[in-house]
């Protein structure tokens, strides 16, 4: 009699969810199949591969030369705005408590990681917007889970999506892959105009593109009709050619101190700030702006329109006064410095406290009770 021979995974009957699944997940394993390119567009295709864009495609839709590389991008000023000294040391004492969960940077071996290690960054800035800015981590082209070795997170003000950060994993490859993750960066850019436009809203959107070592900005910004749209580089005054991709922080990893890291890190802290405060400036506008037509077209005043006006003053005025200290700060008189900071977080309370709160949330250390919990 001729011996059976041993079926073969797939032939085990699929009868029910659970065995489904499980051949689902052993054939990922087997051939290191990418969750995204699961996801099935209403065809049954695969989606993933409709939403790769090389740099070749993305690049005219906003106006730049393909073969040319990126060297033909326009440019719009970066500026470093002062956060208080306090501020920045906790975010290096909370990047210290990441260190002890998941390593330092070079012991990374997935971008989850690396994001984890450089959160207290945006957690303790954005913070000072109070409510006014709330991070929502999604993808905005349709049908498209988010990218392999990259994170992204959609920071939403007054409704539209004013800054959008991507954390890709430490050590893009080489120029070619860089263009290629800039051509998504496009794409991401334009899909989030996409979602404001149908809400109503219209203004720019700003991009932090960083692995946590080396930050770059950008600027999407819609056009007039019949027209593209403009894609803009961040640059520092004078446009210092070893700035043009980036500003870098050291790895420690290689050094006797870790004290140049964090003398650069404050740098990239403080031009991450002033990046979100633009950004929710803008949001700011746009939604005065939305208030605006909104009462023209019932014909009367929004009663919210008073605070509108209030919370963008108030924010201009704090971000040329962090900007200010910045300036006091490199002439040298720290006192001077100091005490425009404090001057310019007060302009931005003001301001968060003049505008309605969009993404209000009780606050868990509001109800504590210091003697009931020592008695928990």
């Amino acid at each position: 009699m001729t011996s059976k021979r041993p079926r073969s995974d797939s032939s085990y009957p699929l009868d029910t969810p659970e065995a489904a699944l499980d051949t689902i997940r052993r054939l990922r394993r087997r051939f290191n199949i990418d969750p995204a390119m699961l996801k099935d567009d209403a065809s049954g295709s695969a989606s993933r591969k409709s939403h790769i864009l090389t740099y070749a495609q993305a690049a005219p839709r906003v106006g730049l030369e393909p073969t040319r590389e990126l060297r033909d991008i326009g440019t719009f000023e970066i500026h470093r705005s002062r956060i208080p000294t306090d501020l920045f040391r906790s975010i290096v004492v909370d990047m210290d408590i990441m260190l002890v969960q998941y390593g330092a940077p070079i012991e990374h071996g997935t971008e989850e990681a690396t994001s984890r290690f450089f959160s207290p960054i945006f957690n303790h800035l954005v913070k000072l917007f109070n409510f006014m800015l709330r991070n929502k981590p999604e993808t905005m082209i349709d049908g498209r889970i988010g990218m392999q070795n990259r994170i992204e997170y959609f920071f939403r003000t007054f409704g539209a999506v004013a800054l959008l950060c991507i954390e890709m994993k430490l050590k893009v490859g080489n120029d070619v892959e860089r263009l290629g993750i800039i051509a998504q960066v496009i794409a991401e850019c334009d899909g989030c105009n996409v979602k404001n436009s149908s809400a109503d809203y219209s203004l720019p959107i700003h991009c932090i593109f960083t692995d946590g070592l080396t930050y770059e900005f950008f600027k999407f910004e819609k056009k007039p009709k019949n027209s593209n749209p403009s894609f803009l580089r961040g640059c520092f005054s004078g446009d210092p050619v070893h700035l043009r991709h980036g500003l870098n922080v050291p790895d420690y990893s290689f050094m006797e101190t870790t004290l140049p890291f964090i003398l650069q890190l404050r740098c990239a802290c403080e031009t991450v700030f002033d990046i979100m405060l633009s950004a929710y400036i803008e949001g700011l506008k746009a939604y005065h702006v939305h208030s605006e037509e909104w009462g023209r077209k019932h014909g009367s005043k929004r009663p919210s329109l008073d605070g509108w006006d209030r919370a963008l003053q108030s924010a201009d005025r704090a971000l040329a006064a962090f900007r200010e200290a910045e300036v006091q700060r490199k002439d040298g008189d720290l006192d001077a410095a100091d005490a425009t900071t404090d001057q310019a977080l007060l302009a931005l309370q003001e301001s968060t406290g003049a505008a309605p709160t969009f993404y209000g949330s009780r606050l868990i250390m509001k109800d504590w009770d210091e003697v009931e919990v020592r008695k928990a």
